[in-house]
């Protein structure tokens, strides 16, 4: 039992690494990113648990810290980084992000001192051609290669997609659009998000995702509101000219798919994804709904356009809520269609709530909505 346990959490391990290259496969095969990742932490708190299970096995709660031979020595170190890791789970937001990502890959190294102590104690079993060794070999080279893709591979030649910036709208106190040039055209759904790479030097490496606010050919736009470490840098210095990258559109919150009759609910900036729905040169002869909630109008993005819009099609309504005059967005008061399609984009505790409101009244929409975070 001492070696199956193990097992099982270096397997997990190895599947969790897999789960980050976000691979397309993996994202239709979860119905969505937001689910590769909720499985991604579960799996990496999964095989914390069985290291745990495992020292307490071998050597005992209240064991020395450091082990008397090379093998328990790597698993010494190989459990102080997950130590160290499940520390920074518990901090959270109260990091900034791109330290966040930093520590976070200790989880690598924690991987390898896990690989190099199971293999050291099992001795050459695990070098030989039989069910245990080609299956723990397999699993091993699933983690390391997908580590190293996430981490080495992925940042710097990721992407197929290169352009620049070629204006920057300031949209209120907090809320920019960017209009990016790209070098070729963006296979793109309105409703989707894209991985955002600014490839300047003052801006992080690491890539956030965006949802995509428009597309006409080669030129792409995302409305970014401040709010955090990254897209303040944005709003503040991200300049005409820059250049940046993508590699490719994400999400199942597909407008074009939904029913002839839809329901759009936007809070804050969420409402961006809508926003591409309401530029795309071929709109669907559909009809739309959109409630578009917000606090206080100096906060708001676009109200013109979304006025205008409404005022010219007949087939698009439009319900706007500002929480500090009408309160919030409720189901309970706003009218559901007995059929159709909802699409949901805002804060998460909004969307949690909102979805058991519609769920209540009408099970028998279709609701879609993202939502997921890296920590």
């Amino acid at each position: 039992m001492n070696f199956i346990i193990p097992a099982f959490a270096l397997t997990a391990l190895s599947l969790s690494f897999l789960l980050t290259t976000r691979a397309s496969w993996l994202e239709q095969l979860f119905n969505g990113l937001e689910h590769v990742y909720q499985y991604h932490k579960m799996l990496a708190s999964f095989s914390l648990v069985l290291i745990f299970l495992h020292r307490i096995g071998m050597i005992g709660l209240l064991a020395p810290l450091w082990g008397s031979n090379l093998a328990a020595q790597m698993g010494d170190i190989s459990l102080g980084l997950f130590l160290t890791l499940i520390l920074v789970a518990f901090l959270g937001t109260k990091l900034p992000y791109e330290t966040w990502c930093w520590i976070h890959r200790l989880v690598f190294p924690a991987y390898l001192f896990g690989l190099l102590h199971t293999y050291t104690i099992m001795g050459g079993a695990l070098f030989t051609w039989t069910p245990l060794g080609v299956i723990t070999g397999l699993f091993a080279l699933i983690g390391i290669g997908s580590a190293l893709y996430t981490m080495v591979y992925y940042p710097t030649f990721g992407f197929s997609h290169f352009g620049k910036v070629t204006m920057i709208e300031k949209l209120n106190h907090d809320t920019i659009e960017l209009t990016l040039q790209l070098q070729k055209d963006f296979p793109f759904e309105a409703g989707q998000f894209a991985f955002l790479q600014v490839r300047e030097d003052g801006f992080e490496k690491k890539t956030h995702p965006f949802s995509i606010s428009g597309r006409q050919g080669k030129t792409i736009q995302f409305t970014i509101k401040n709010s955090g470490d990254h897209t303040a840098n944005l709003y503040h210095n991200l300049k005409v000219g820059h250049k940046v990258g993508l590699d490719r559109a994400y999400g199942h919150m597909l407008l074009n798919q939904g029913a002839e009759c839809q329901v759009w609910i936007a809070g804050g900036i969420g409402l961006t994804p809508f926003l591409a729905g309401l530029r795309q040169a071929q709109q669907p002869q559909v009809e739309i709904d959109l409630c578009y909630a917000y606090t206080g109008e100096e906060n708001a993005v676009h109200l013109e356009l979304l006025q205008a819009e409404a005022a010219q099609k007949p087939n698009f309504n439009l319900h706007l809520v500002n929480s500090q005059v009408d309160g919030y967005l409720n189901f309970q008061e706003e009218n559901l269609p007995e059929a159709g399609t909802v699409f949901m984009c805002g804060p998460q505790p909004m969307m949690a709530a909102l979805s058991k409101q519609i769920h209540k009244i009408n099970p028998k929409l279709d609701l879609v909505y993202e939502g997921f975070k890296f920590r």
